[in-house]
C-alpha cells in the first residue's frame, strides 16, 4: 500500500470516528462541535410567548408537540401566503406529478428510495432559497425557530426547506410511510411541519411514537426489516411491543404545525384520498452531517447568512444538479 492510499484511509477513519461521535456524544456534541452555538444561546436565550413554551414543553416530553401557524407566529395571513407559493410551484411541476400518478396506477415502483409516492416541490438536493423570501423568514420566525433553540439547548441553523405533495396510493404502505427512525444525521433532528391542507384520516397523517425521541428512550428498537437503506417496522411491531398507546396520529386542519424529533420512530404519507400538502423545515446544529444544504439564490452571499441558513457555497452561481450536490 502506497503512502497516499495510507493517508487516504486514515483520514476516512478519523472522518468515521467524528461522526460517530457527533451522534451519540452530547457532551462532545454540545462542547466541541457545537460550543459557540451553544455560548450564543445561553447568552441570549430566544422571547417565547405562551404558546411557544407550552409547544417547547411538550417536544421536550414527547418529542412531539402540534399547534397552529396563526397562534405561534401571531401573523394570520402568514398560512395562505405559503399556500400560493406552493400551489404555483405546483403549477409549474403538473406535468411530472402527472407521471407520478401514472406510475403509482400501474404499480410501477422501484426501490426504498424510490418514493413516487411524494416529490419535493424545490429541487430534492439543493433547494434554492432565499434568505428574505417567504420560506425562509417563515423557517427563521423568532418563535419557530426560537422553539428549536429550545430543543436542541443552543442557536440552530435551517438547513433544509421545502414543500411536499403526496399523492394518493392504492399500494401496501411502503418505504417512509412506514415506521422508522431518521438516520442521525446530528444527535437530534428537529422538523417543523405546517399543514397547508386539511389532513385527515384517509389523508396520511403524520403519525409518531411518543417518547422514543432523543431526549427520551433513542435505545427502544421495534422488530423491523432493513430495506437497505433503514429499518422499517409496520404496526404489528408496535402491537407486539406493547407500545400501541404510545402512538399519536396528527390530523389537523389547514395551518397545523407538527413539531417534531424525528430521531423517535414515525411514519406518514400513505394517503388513501386527495393529497397531503406540507411545508417541511429541518433545524440542524453546526454539527450535523452535511448532507442537508441549501442551494445559494443568485445574488445572495452564503456568508452574510451563515449564522441561520446552512448553504452548500458549491451551488453559487450555477443550477443545482447531481453533479454539483450531494445525494441525500
Amino acid at each position: 500500500m502506497d503512502v497516499s492510499t495510507t493517508v487516504s484511509s486514515v483520514k476516512r477513519t478519523v472522518r468515521t470516528g467524528e461522526r460517530l461521535v457527533k451522534r451519540t456524544s452530547e457532551p462532545v456534541w454540545r462542547y466541541g462541535f457545537n460550543a459557540g452555538p451553544t455560548r450564543d444561546f445561553r447568552k441570549r436565550p430566544p422571547a417565547l410567548g405562551a404558546e411557544a413554551r407550552r409547544v417547547l414543553a411538550d417536544v421536550d416530553r414527547d418529542g412531539l408537540a402540534v399547534s397552529n401557524l396563526a397562534d405561534l407566529t401571531g401573523d394570520p395571513t402568514l398560512l395562505e401566503r405559503l399556500q400560493e407559493q406552493a400551489y404555483a410551484l405546483e403549477a409549474e411541476r403538473q406535468q411530472e406529478l402527472e407521471g407520478r400518478r401514472e406510475r403509482i396506477a400501474t404499480g410501477a415502483v422501484g426501490g426504498p428510495k424510490d418514493k413516487e409516492f411524494v416529490m419535493e416541490l424545490l429541487d430534492s438536493r439543493r433547494p434554492v432559497i432565499d434568505p428574505k423570501g417567504l420560506l425562509a423568514q417563515t423557517a427563521l420566525h423568532d418563535q419557530l425557530r426560537g422553539i428549536a433553540d429550545g430543543y436542541y439547548g443552543l442557536r440552530t441553523r435551517v438547513s433544509d426547506i421545502n414543500f411536499w405533495r403526496n399523492l394518493p396510493t392504492p399500494l401496501p404502505p411502503r418505504s417512509s410511510q412506514l415506521w422508522h427512525r431518521d438516520l442521525p444525521e446530528d444527535y437530534f433532528i428537529l422538523k417543523m411541519f405546517v399543514y397547508l391542507e386539511d389532513c385527515g384520516e384517509t389523508n396520511g397523517p403524520f403519525t409518531y411514537l411518543v417518547g422514543t425521541h432523543g431526549k427520551g428512550d433513542r435505545k427502544f428498537e421495534l422488530p423491523a426489516t432493513d430495506d437497505g437503506q433503514t429499518k422499517r417496522s409496520n404496526d404489528d411491531a408496535l402491537a407486539a411491543a406493547g407500545v400501541l398507546d404510545r402512538v399519536r396520529r396528527n390530523t389537523g386542519v389547514a395551518g397545523s404545525v407538527v413539531f417534531a424529533d424525528t430521531i423517535g420512530y414515525h411514519k406518514g404519507g400513505w394517503v388513501q384520498e386527495k393529497g397531503r400538502l406540507l411545508f417541511h423545515v429541518l433545524y440542524s446544529s453546526k454539527a450535523a452531517l452535511p448532507n442537508r444544504m441549501l442551494g445559494v439564490a443568485a445574488g445572495v452571499r452564503p456568508a452574510d447568512w451563515s449564522r441561520d441558513l446552512v448553504f452548500d457555497r458549491r451551488t453559487a452561481g450555477h443550477p443545482v444538479t447531481k453533479e454539483s450536490a450531494s445525494v441525500r
